[in-house]
């Protein structure tokens, strides 16, 4: 199950693809119904609607998972 995360201005999208290209695992934003994005991708990112949550797939550990997850704990939305 994923979190939804909101990258609404181009500095959180760029920071936001900072901490995700540290990470050695893949990392998936889900836009709309089967709109699948590599969140590593700046130009991905950028060509959703970003003004929206996306909905955030760690391919991840449990370890690893909930440490990624304290680095983007400023993006997450309800």
């Amino acid at each position: 199950m994923g979190v939804k995360v909101l990258l609404d201005s181009v500095e959180k999208v760029r920071d936001f693809i900072d901490i995700t290209r540290s990470a050695p695992y893949d990392i998936d934003l889900i836009s709309g119904r089967n709109t699948y994005l590599d969140a590593k991708s700046l130009l991905g990112v950028l060509s959703c609607d970003c003004r929206k949550p996306l909905l955030l797939d760690v391919h991840a550990e449990l370890e690893e998972r909930a440490e990624f997850m304290s680095r983007i704990e400023k993006y997450v939305v309800a």
